[in-house]
């Protein structure tokens, strides 16, 4: 009799357990969709360890099973795992309070465990209530608190404190409050049933138990500092119902796990990063902003932005704006996003690419939103598409040189033809003022590089190259409005850098093999030599293998950094400078490589806000395009 009900009670209680899983995912699916299996293989490996260990803290462990599963990781699962242990305290007070109620003799420790789990579950209430709508106070105290760390650290804390922030909001305000509650009270009448169930069988084999002295073993506020197997009234059979249960519940979710890896899926996935922004300077600004200011704003700005979409990698590139790999719909896209100032310049690219749309190959514009301060679009993921970059060193040189002429032939016949005559010269002093002057200024006003900016020669990975000093004197104003003279003003796309081809299969949209994203509006000398010079950056100055460069070191004259052009940038440069030469007379060819050195001076400011350590490489590259142009 005492085996059948010892079976009855572990059957009861695995069902209570899975019913305390389906409850916990019901907390995790505003995000994302976690197999049950996943909770309840976490659920088991948490009881195990609370077997042994003091403070319930196998429930670290749950959440660290359960945040490797989980694309939102350890912060998320970890909120999950603390509003289902609230929920618990306030149950398991209420339930002491009705049994000591009924039985106040039954034990001493009864009514001092009453009181604990009211206090605890008013105390609970109240701290669910202050993490869930975090005033002001509360967040500069987190950020405070996040500051004295390093950046990497700091990021880290702050993503967490963030996470559990966001996950208690939505769980509270969210949740479907009648689910929740029939879940509780389900999942707790069967825990009572089994553990009344133990209590008997202890009582057949000879000992004296009720459903007190269970509930008392399991909960009592003096064996919360220890584990199960080192209680101070250590019961056998207890231990033996406790660890079978957990040990049959991790089976069954491994079980399950191994045969939902082997199940074709019938539908996508659902995502949503708690979190979205793959860039860790995007995390970076955007936690500042939360837990600093008030720029309300700004943070729904960047929610909104990728809410309803699965990422699958970033393809950001140096600009202020993030382009993502994503799926939205069961359709692969890409989503590019500005929120912050900028968010205006994004909306004029969207506007750029429908008014151009049947002049050139560009992309198809599938969606766009705008709110206060964000813009976002999303475009197409064209199947075989391949960045020029890629392009450029799996294919051979005359296909690369093919889709450069291809694409300046149109744009000439498509923009440029429609020519707006010799640039004007007021023009041209604001574009040299506010497009090269400003960012000589700003680089002087970094003290980082106060030593290196003033030599005359610096050294630049063992090759010596003329300094700053006889760069800012080659691009004095009178200088540039000589060379800038014969500019003459169209339509442009303002970015014609390498990573904004894309080559794709030939068809009846793309029937030259490419297409062009990204295009710049912010020009302000809207000449064609500005196209030229973006290509010119790319495999001159060999802008992409400096993206790539994680680290820099300067020392005296010196800067070192572990880079370099390929072979396939090489030749194709060489024969766009042929392509070049046949186009162009001297004075053009000289004024397309001027421009050139303006890019990387444009490309500054993003570089010295965002990633000042990596900045120096972006200025070396700048000193060596400019060094070779000089001569």
């Amino acid at each position: 009799m005492s085996l059948f009900l010892f079976a009855v009670a572990i059957i009861l209680i695995i069902a209570g357990h899975m019913v305390k899983s389906l409850r916990q995912k019901q907390f995790a699916d505003f995000y994302e969709d976690v197999k049950l299996s996943v909770f309840n293989e976490a659920l088991a490996a948490g009881y195990i360890v609370n077997l042994a260990v003091p403070f319930r803290l196998g429930d670290l462990l749950r959440a660290f099973v359960l945040g490797r599963k989980m694309k939102n990781g350890f912060s998320f699962a970890f909120a999950t795992v603390i509003v289902d242990r609230i929920l618990d305290v306030i149950v398991v007070g209420f339930i002491y309070l009705i049994l000591f109620l009924i039985s106040p003799e039954s034990s001493d420790d009864a009514g001092r465990s009453a009181i604990f789990y009211v206090i605890l579950s008013l105390a609970a209430i109240i701290m669910l209530a202050v993490v869930t709508f975090a005033r002001r106070s509360v967040k500069k105290i987190i950020r405070t608190f996040t500051g004295i760390f390093n950046e990497k650290i700091e990021l880290t804390l702050m993503f967490f404190f963030w996470s559990i922030i966001t996950a208690f909001r939505d769980i509270v305000i969210r949740i479907n409050k009648k689910k929740l509650l029939l879940l509780t009270l389900i999942m707790w009448g069967l825990y009572t049933a089994s553990y009344y169930m133990i209590s008997l069988v202890i009582t057949l084999m000879g000992g004296e138990a009720t459903l007190m002295y269970v509930f008392s073993y399991l909960f009592s506020s003096s064996s919360i500092d220890k584990g199960n197997l080192t209680n101070a009234y250590t019961d056998g059979v207890m231990v033996v119902y406790l660890a079978l249960s957990a040990a049959v519940l991790f089976v069954i979710g491994l079980i399950s796990s191994r045969m939902n890896e082997n199940a074709e899926e019938d539908t996508a996935e659902k995502t949503m990063m708690l979190l979205p922004q793959v860039h860790e300077s995007d995390r970076r600004s955007f936690l500042e902003n939360y837990f600093e200011g008030d720029r309300h704003a700004y943070v729904r700005g960047y929610l909104e932005a990728n809410s309803d979409i699965q990422i699958i990698s970033d393809h950001s590139a140096g600009s202020n704006a993030t382009t993502l790999l994503a799926i939205k719909d069961n359709r692969t896209i890409f989503r590019k996003y500005v929120v912050g100032a900028d968010a205006g310049k994004l909306h004029d690219q969207v506007e750029w690419i429908e008014r151009q749309k049947e002049k050139l190959p560009l992309p198809e514009i599938l969606f766009e939103k705008r709110g206060e301060g964000m813009t976002l679009y999303d475009m197409p993921a064209v199947t075989g598409a391949t960045g020029f970059f890629e392009y450029i060193h799996t294919n051979p040189l005359d296909n690369s040189v093919e889709i450069i002429s291809k694409a300046f032939d149109r744009l000439e016949e498509g923009l440029y033809s429609e020519k707006g005559g010799t640039a004007a010269p007021e023009l041209i002093e604001e574009y040299i003022e506010k497009k090269i002057n400003k960012n000589i200024r700003l680089i002087e006003s970094n003290h980082r590089w106060a030593e290196l900016l003033r030599y005359e020669e610096v050294v630049i990975n063992g090759k010596r190259v003329r300094g700053f000093p006889y760069l800012k004197e080659a691009l004095s104003k009178e200088n540039l409005k000589r060379i800038f003279a014969s500019d003459t003003v169209s339509d442009i796309h303002g970015d014609m850098t390498v990573e904004n081809i894309i080559t794709v299969p030939p068809s009846e949209k793309y029937s030259d093999g490419y297409y062009l994203i990204d295009p710049n509006t912010g020009n302000i000398l809207n000449s064609r030599f500005i196209d030229y010079s973006k290509l010119l950056q790319s495999l001159h100055g060999g802008y992409e293998f400096l993206m790539r460069t994680e680290r820099c070191s300067i020392e005296g004259n010196e800067i070192r950094f572990m880079s370099g052009i390929s072979r396939a940038y090489r030749d194709l440069y060489r024969e766009y400078r042929r392509y070049l030469d046949d186009r162009f007379n001297e004075a053009e060819i000289k004024s397309i490589y001027y421009h050139e050195i303006a890019d990387w001076l444009r490309l500054m400011p993003y570089k010295l806000e965002h990633d000042e350590s990596r900045a120096a490489i972006f200025l070396a590259g700048m000193l060596l395009s400019a060094d070779d142009i000089f001569i």
